[in-house]
């Protein structure tokens, strides 16, 4: 027999994936670089699932390929703009969103420096000599901006010269550049991006831009995204304005876009009608600090294996979280094998074949379901 679930719950859940694009026709996103605008931010450790997002909230769904292009010529662009996470943004929010989201990860990573042996002139120097080598527009690996460190006298090992360049990405001195190439090549941000953006209230834009990409949100949804102290948060609420409300949805209150909530039950219906196939690390559970609406906490484990912070690939039914997935890949084919946490229905699995067709579509591979 089916769980009966809470209507609200349910208009929770629809309006979260409307909110995020995850439903046809509702946001007006052509390609990967409208979806990463319109999602301010999206978590971007694993490159390949983050690819894959933006294609899925894109009205154009471009293939894998296309979305190295972008990335690789500037149109998007993958650093650490918030919690020292590499996320990826519209290249022209990437300034303003890091000045004000990164000085509590900065902070936070200074305090480590004894432990790894690393002084603050060390870090000093090092930036100087890698604004120097990649001057000019320049792009270099990470090993080639290590040695240039060593020949000007600061030697790095292996964990001081990440933190010196997560020091630097969070700082927008320099941002991740070839997406193509197998290790990290970097570029100076003021010459890789060309266009910036300066929004009147940094907090305010924030706000309202993430309430409009994930709502309904909490305030602490929003703290624990953007790793700000709730005063912050709430500084960001009253400078967004009327372009957040608030609404009260199965016994908490939310902040919404204004317009957004009062969708019908057929639409609602229709929001959660079609299954995804959600790469790992989707904002549809990174973009909470409760998922409580989406998924059964008893299951949070199997979605994030030893709480390693490793988040896995997602099977959404009805917008409730049910499974995990994963592939094998060869030259020609690529193979999903569904993981549910409890059973799916053979009505289901069928419907699953479309979202499992739509990913080799992405990867530029037939695709089958195990």
């Amino acid at each position: 027999m089916a769980v009966s679930v809470d209507p609200e719950i349910r208009r929770i859940r629809a309006l979260r994936l409307r909110a995020q694009g995850l439903v046809p026709g509702v946001r007006d996103w052509r390609t990967a670089e409208d979806a990463a605008r319109g999602m301010l931010a999206i978590q971007a450790q694993d490159g390949a699932a983050a690819r894959f997002a933006l294609s899925l909230r894109a009205a154009d769904h471009p293939d894998d390929a296309a979305v190295l292009t972008d990335l690789a010529e500037g149109r998007i662009t993958r650093n650490r703009p918030a919690r020292g996470t590499l996320q990826i943004t519209a290249a022209e929010d990437l300034h303003w969103l890091s000045a004000a989201l990164t000085d509590r990860s900065r902070t936070e990573a200074a305090k480590r420096r004894p432990a790894l042996g690393l002084s603050d002139a060390m870090v000093d120097g090092a930036e100087r000599t890698i604004r120097a080598e990649l001057a000019g527009g320049k792009v270099l690996t990470r090993p080639q901006l290590v040695q240039a460190c060593a020949e000007n006298g600061v030697v790095l090992d292996n964990g001081q010269a990440g933190h010196v360049l997560r020091h630097l990405t969070e700082l927008m001195a320099i941002v991740f550049a070839d997406p193509a190439s197998k290790t990290d090549v970097f570029a100076l941000a003021d010459e890789w991006i060309a266009d910036r953006r300066e929004p009147d209230h940094a907090l305010g834009e924030m706000v309202s831009r993430f309430v409009a990409a994930r709502g309904p949100v909490t305030r602490q949804d929003i703290g624990k995204w953007a790793y700000l102290p709730m005063g912050a948060v709430d500084e960001g609420i009253t400078a967004a304005g009327r372009a957040v409300e608030t609404v009260e949805l199965a016994g908490t209150t939310y902040l919404v876009a204004p317009g957004t909530v009062d969708i019908t039950d057929a639409e609602v219906d229709e929001a959660l009608a079609r299954p995804l196939l959600l790469p790992g690390f989707d904002e549809y559970i990174i973009g909470y600090g409760s998922r409580a609406p989406q998924l059964d906490e008893q299951y949070l484990a199997r979605i994030i294996p030893g709480r390693n912070g490793v988040f896995k690939p997602m099977i959404v039914v009805d917008g409730e979280i049910v499974g995990t997935w994963s592939r094998k890949a060869t030259a020609k084919k690529v193979t999903v094998a569904l993981e549910p946490f409890t059973s799916l229905t053979a009505a289901t699995k069928r419907r699953l074949a479309e979202p499992v067709r739509d990913y080799g579509r992405f990867l530029g591979l037939g695709a089958e379901l195990a």
